[in-house]
């Protein structure tokens, strides 16, 4: 499993729930159903890890210095920049910050606020006692 390919739209439980999630949100398109299922997908905290998944994405918004592409919510492939998200929060999974600082500081094309990455540590350790792995474009997956 570990020589997932992005580009193809393969994308793990945790990779896909984030990526839908993060589509709408960016949307501002309220789908309480996917609300829903990401809620119950992240257990007895999913409420927090929507609503600060919710912060993550405003703060792109806000701090962000270009327009970051995103595909439509069902779409089955990722957009570079959705790769840089996934590969962000798979860093934060590894608890490799030097990555995840330089994923969100290419993101936004300045220094991000810790509030940013604050974010994606959370709902990446959320993920992470629910096995939602994200895989992500980890440095140790692109050298093999």
């Amino acid at each position: 499993m570990d020589d997932i390919d992005l580009g193809a739209g393969v994308f793990s439980q945790g990779e896909g729930l984030l990526l839908r999630t993060i589509r709408l949100l960016a949307l501002r398109n309220a789908c309480f159903g996917q609300q829903c299922h990401f809620e119950l997908a992240c257990g007895w905290s999913g409420e927090e890890a929507y609503r600060t998944l919710s912060v993550f994405v405003e703060q792109l918004r806000l701090n962000g210095q270009r327009r970051i592409v995103l595909s439509a919510p069902p779409a089955r492939t990722a957009t570079d920049d959705e790769r840089s998200i996934l590969a962000a929060f798979a860093a934060a999974q590894h608890d490799d910050y030097r990555e995840l600082d330089a994923r969100l500081a290419d993101l936004t094309q300045s220094q991000p606020p810790a509030s940013l990455g604050g974010a994606v540590c959370l709902v990446a350790q959320v993920f992470a006692m629910q096995g939602l792995l994200i895989r992500g474009e980890t440095p140790e997956r692109v050298a093999a």
